[in-house]
């Protein structure tokens, strides 16, 4: 059984972040807090045992393969969702919502990936499907059920974390790709592959030994991530218009709250 784009089953696909968290959203919005918390608890651990069964899978069929290394994009998005939900982070949420959100549901949208597997049902395939899904609803779930809320500080913290990553994802792209001849392509900033901006594909990749890279490329993906990002973080603050002073802790912060109080 093999996926087809644009067919009934690709419209629920893009449907279901919808299909889960609107009832999800109902169901618990005048609940406590620690029923939403155990709540966010499950999603994230189920998030995080999305990607380790994908990466047992590819491991025991292939052996090491650089597509266990967590930093692409979507797949750093479900170690995220984990960290978010299960410790509160305003960091990991920041990245979350910022930009795993947004790129989770791109892919759902766009899931030629998915189209490729011969089999919908296979592991991989499978993984691709709740992976996706559940960063979606990860992202929604922490700030619409106001589990987290993101600060500026926390927001830039996440660019800082996320600028950090880049750096070893561009060379073990080039080093992977150019060396080892591996079609990989870490936070798609190797080449323009699956990015709707092949248009800032400009000029040749520059080469430093085995090394290399197109600036030009590289440097506007950057930057237009980072504005989307900032935008889609100041979408959070319509969510906190009739309480602006709301404010969550991470699990560590509260502790010492509760003894202080």
């Amino acid at each position: 059984m093999q996926f087809e784009m644009w067919s009934f089953w690709h419209f629920l696909l893009m449907l279901s972040p919808a299909i889960v968290m609107v009832p999800l959203y109902f169901i618990l919005r005048n609940r406590s807090f620690k029923t939403k918390y155990i709540v966010g608890i499950v999603i994230g651990v189920i998030s995080l045992l999305i990607l380790l069964i994908r990466n047992i899978d590819i491991y025991l069929r292939n052996g090491f393969d650089p597509e266990i290394i967590p930093i692409q994009v979507c797949h750093f998005g479900n170690i995220m969702v984990f960290i978010a939900l299960v410790f509160r982070s305003k960091v990991a949420t920041s990245i979350l919502w910022s930009l795993n959100m947004l790129a989770a549901f791109s892919s759902l949208v766009f899931a030629d990936s998915l189209a490729n597997y011969s089999n919908v049902l296979s592991i991989r395939a499978q993984a691709y499907i709740w992976g996706h899904l559940f960063i979606v609803v990860g992202a929604l779930y922490a700030v619409c059920l106001k589990i987290v809320r993101i600060d500026f500080k926390s927001f830039m913290i996440g660019l800082g974390v996320l600028f950090i990553l880049l750096i070893p994802a561009i060379i073990l792209n080039s080093y992977f790709r150019d060396v080892l001849g591996k079609g990989i392509n870490y936070f798609y900033i190797y080449d323009s592959k699956g990015v709707p901006f092949e248009f800032l594909y400009i000029g040749e990749r520059a080469k430093y030994g085995w090394f290399t890279i197109n600036w030009i490329y590289t440097i506007s993906l950057i930057s237009i991530f980072g504005i989307v990002m900032y935008g889609i973080y100041n979408l959070q603050k319509l969510i906190y218009l009739k309480n602006k002073d709301y404010k969550t802790y991470n699990i560590f912060q509260s502790r010492k709250l509760k003894k202080i109080n």
